[in-house]
């Protein structure tokens, strides 16, 4: 018996819904569905299905959700399908799941082709650790994911984030600290710090070249630019699928574990889901954590 972890408020979370009940009708098993609320993104219903005894999970929602359901699934031998039907899909698009062909989706989220993958933990202000998947950060890409405009969003999608992001790249730098397995990797006035699980971003921009959800490591990007010229370098190097050599407005790390602190509070997110202000952000990772089923 599987379980279905649904955003009801997602555009095409009803049609995962239908291919759900049929799934089960077809193999004489009880549905089990289980909606998620502004309250609660997930964690409890995840929660919930295991304790129900599912074999697997199927979630539809958007990467907020899946993180919060990867949360409780990390560390069992219960694996987690991924139907995507949110703004950036970022998971879904780095494991090749389909992000534009929900049956497709659902026919790998419930086969039998499993990968396990990694899960980080991020912990703000040395608060309680939250898990995420794909990518964290303070500074810059974390005020973009906070004043991204919910309206936009619904109507463009993840160009929505880039409207926000155009709307912000101009402010301050601050000082941050940078220290990756225990040793300081970078100290000095930047925009902005990015850890990431997974190597790509919408657009289909990869910001960590490489970087595989599966390899046990931590990529780091810290970013410093000056004026337009550094923001030039800095976009021509996201964007290019040749990255031979960076720029010194960019600071490219690995590690299993990751800690920032900044001179003052700034804007901290996981997976595209904002925290609020902090100093300090201490990432750790946990290799091989989560099953997850994939084409």
């Amino acid at each position: 018996m599987g379980a279905l972890i649904v955003n009801p408020v997602k555009q095409g979370a009803e049609d995962v819904v239908e291919l759900y009940r049929r799934h089960c009708a077809e193999r004489g098993t009880d549905p089990l569905v289980l909606e998620t609320s502004v309250e609660d993104p997930g964690g409890g219903m995840a929660r919930r299905a295991l304790e129900e005894g599912v074999d697997f999970v199927v979630v539809a929602g958007g990467d907020g959700t899946v993180r919060a359901v990867a949360g409780e699934l990390a560390g069992t031998d219960v694996p987690l399908g991924v139907v995507p039907v949110g703004t950036g899909n970022l998971l879904a698009r780095n494991l090749g799941i389909p992000v534009d062909a929900p049956a497709e989706a659902f026919a790998a989220a419930t086969s039998a082709k499993e990968r396990r993958i990694d899960v980080a933990w991020a912990a703000m202000d040395d608060g309680d650790e939250l898990a995420f998947i794909v990518m964290a950060g303070m500074g810059l890409d974390a005020t973009v994911m906070a004043n991204t405009n919910d309206n936009l969003k619904a109507k463009a999608g993840w160009l929505a984030y880039v409207v926000s992001a155009g709307q912000n790249i101009i402010g301050d730098s601050y000082r941050m600290r940078v220290e990756v397995d225990g040793r300081v990797a970078m100290d000095r006035r930047q925009r902005g710090v990015m850890v990431g699980n997974c190597g790509r971003i919408q657009g289909n921009v990869e910001v960590f070249p490489g970087a595989k959800p599966d390899d046990g490591i931590l990529d780091v990007l810290a970013v410093a630019p000056r004026g337009v010229v550094g923001w030039f370098r800095v976009a021509t190097t996201l964007l290019s699928r040749f990255r031979r050599h960076s720029p010194p407005e960019l600071g490219h790390f690995t590690g299993t574990s990751v800690r920032v602190e900044a001179s003052r509070p700034h804007d901290i997110q996981i997976d595209g889901d904002h925290l609020g202000e902090g100093k300090v952000i201490s990432i750790r990772v946990d290799k091989g954590a989560l099953a997850v089923r994939v084409p």
